[in-house]
């Protein structure tokens, strides 16, 4: 390129026999400099290229009627691993050993409020306090975009354990980078590929990486998570439910970087659409079509240890005592229910429907608190307390929520023998949870 002759002419028509050379340096010498400035970090397609990375809400949340608007109704966690697992955590590849990786990008993206921007008047814990409202297969957003306008959201990149806190942006190319506070330099493919060197311990990189070139792993990222919280929102789900949707570019946040070409906020370079957040699973959210009146406290009365002869029964001659919860209905629908507690350890399982005591300091020993049904001598099974709401243990007795009416739940405790006793305070508790079927 640089002998090209229209060059050579046109230098020799200065007179002079010299400037030729000089020319000719100088001109090398941009070119050096226009390559360098065209060198950069890259991702590497495939497979990052918006690849979609799941975080599990499980499949249902049940949101209560009196539960205000702006509650956290979940939090789920993207950990960094869960990038270390694709193509070995290679994310990049970069021209020049100086070339770096000095951005993060998070961007909340597609929210289904009018014009994308955060809620109006609903603030939140994240960094920036905004709030943006999930896609979801409903109607009736009262936010001014589609869905139904149920729930909310925000995503936070937690570096070092602190949010770092971004600001929306809604204007392309000006999206809200932050950066490193070390940029990372790539580690050379040759080490990259065999594992070693720099690349101790990662997995060889398996995808087109040239000796001369360098690659970029996410565990050379600082420690970082992505935490993620729903909230409950104006809109109404009903009891039927909606299901938020199930697609990395639909209601959402894209987790990405950015290379050392990228000048924030006027310019931002490669490595874009790493990662765009979705749901393990598709998930519904609906209403419940009653809510419980008050709490319930009922007293089993005194008994004498003399009574408690067997492992695992009640106190001989002592009646079982009657349990009475009433919940209001707002909506037709059929109901279950379950109940949470702590778990004794004689019944490790919950199957036998036994309580432990709440360990006061003068509490009893050797005796639990079983739960049976009204109508048959069979225990309720018990769902540990701080269970994800997957694993509740639904106790289904074909109850039927009648809008404006009372729904009862009967069924009876008593005290059972579960070791030595030694006589004391023996108080319990547990939690009934009704949700629709």
């Amino acid at each position: 390129m640089i002998l090209h002759p229209p060059l050579l002419h046109t230098v020799r028509g200065s007179g002079s026999r010299r400037h030729p050379w000089r020319y000719l340096l100088l001109l090398l010498g941009l070119l050096a400099l226009s390559s360098r400035a065209h060198a950069h970090c890259f991702e590497i397609i495939p497979p990052w290229d918006n690849q979609p990375l799941p975080v599990d809400f499980g499949s249902e949340i049940v949101l209560d009627s009196d539960t205000a608007v702006g509650t956290p109704i979940a939090v789920g966690i993207l950990p960094a691993s869960q990038l270390y697992a694709i193509n070995g955590g290679w994310v990049a590849r970069c021209y020049y050993a100086t070339d770096t990786v000095k951005y993060w990008l998070l961007w909340q993206h597609y929210s289904a409020t009018n014009g994308y921007w955060p809620v109006p008047g609903v603030t939140s814990d994240a960094a920036d306090e905004a709030m943006y409202v999930m896609t979801d297969d409903g109607v009736g957003n009262p936010y001014g975009g589609g869905g139904s306008g149920s729930v909310g959201y925000t995503t936070e990149l937690m570096v070092e354990g602190k949010a770092l806190p971004f600001k929306w942006a809604n204007t392309n190319p000006a999206f809200n980078l932050f950066p490193f506070d070390e940029p990372v330099h790539g580690i050379p493919c040759t080490d990259a590929k065999a594992g070693t060197g720099l690349a101790e311990g990662y997995p060889p990189i398996t995808t087109d990486c040239p000796d001369a070139w360098f690659a970029v792993n996410w565990r050379q990222m600082p420690s970082f998570y992505v935490k993620v919280t729903l909230y409950k929102m104006a809109g109404d789900p009903g009891v039927e439910g909606v299901t938020l949707r199930h697609a990395a570019w639909e209601g959402y946040s894209l987790l990405s970087l950015m290379n050392d070409l990228s000048t924030p906020p006027n310019h931002n370079a490669d490595l874009f659409s790493l990662s765009g957040l979705t749901f393990a699973q598709p998930l519904k959210v609906r209403m419940n079509p009653c809510q419980g009146v008050g709490n319930v406290s009922v007293s089993l009365g005194q008994i004498g240890s003399h009574r408690f002869d067997e492992l695992g029964q009640p106190p001989q001659g002592v009646p079982d005592t009657p349990v009475n919860v009433s919940a209001w209905c707002h909506s037709d629908g059929d109901v279950k229910w379950a109940v949470l507690g702590n778990i004794h350890d004689y019944d490790p399982s919950g199957d036998a429907g036994i309580l432990a005591l709440d360990g006061e300091a003068d509490s009893a020993k050797g005796v639990g608190i079983q739960l049976l049904h009204s109508d048959r001598p069979d225990p309720l099974p018990i769902t540990p307390e701080g269970s994800d709401y997957s694993a509740y243990r639904w106790i289904d007795t074909d109850l039927k929520a009648i809008d404006g009416e009372v729904l009862m739940l009967d069924f009876l405790a008593r005290y059972v023998k579960t070791g030595d006793i030694e006589p004391g305070v023996a108080n319990g508790h547990a939690t009934l949870v009704l949700a629709p079927k």
